[in-house]
């Protein structure tokens, strides 16, 4: 016998609107296995305690089968700058970002990043990408790549972030590139493609120049 299981469609977050303290920010799967219900997930933003804010992971539930409206039910609150934590705890850190956090009017200091695991390839676990860069597909990761990364790193050591050099005279789909990690206490240079519009004089401020 085939069990069908009905993933729920993912849809995109709308804009936070003014005043705004309750955000959708995922599901999870609860109940046991074969049996499992879907748990919707909210970020709520709540009041000042002795001056910090706190914040709650929250649903809507029924007390009853008997009951037709759904109440709000907090499971878990957190002070600001365990956030990411609680997230993590509740595995919907993948689902919203650090900006996206930050237009929820969060303001807390992170002082490390929930696990972020890239969907594409390990060595992007972490990295935070500008918007005009894609990392390459799993597939991609080939033997030329292997052979390049102990050059390019080289190239890019002690380089600021967002810095990026062209091999092998640009015959590449692909440039090297200093992302930051979430945290902004590190940096690693990976494989990335370069959307074709960029910042203004973003080459000129941060293409690496290969001596010879």
């Amino acid at each position: 016998m085939t069990n069908i299981v009905n993933f729920p469609k993912k849809e995109k977050r709308p804009a936070p609107l003014l005043r705004q303290r309750v955000f959708y920010i995922g599901f999870r799967y609860v109940g046991p296995f074969l049996c499992q219900g879907i748990q919707n997930l909210y970020l709520k933003r709540k009041g000042l305690k002795h001056g910090d804010r706190w914040w709650a992971m929250i649903t809507y539930e029924k007390y009853d089968e008997s009951y037709t409206k759904e109440y709000s039910i907090e499971l878990e609150e957190c002070f600001k700058d365990d956030v990411p934590d609680m997230l993590d705890m509740f595995d919907v850190a993948h689902e919203v970002s650090f900006d996206e956090l930050e237009s929820m009017d969060w303001r807390g200091s992170v002082m490390y990043s929930a696990k972020i695991k890239s969907i594409f390839h390990k060595c992007y676990d972490g990295l935070r990408f500008l918007d005009f860069a894609i990392p390459l597909k799993a597939n991609q990761f080939g033997y030329k790549v292997m052979m390049q990364s102990e050059g390019a790193k080289g190239s890019l050591y002690l380089e600021p972030k967002h810095s990026f050099v062209i091999l092998n005279n640009g015959d590449d789909d692909w440039v090297w590139m200093n992302l930051e990690t979430f945290h902004g206490q590190e940096v690693e240079a990976v494989p990335i493609r370069l959307k074709e519009e960029l910042p203004d004089n973003f080459t000129k401020d941060f293409l690496i120049k290969q001596n010879g």
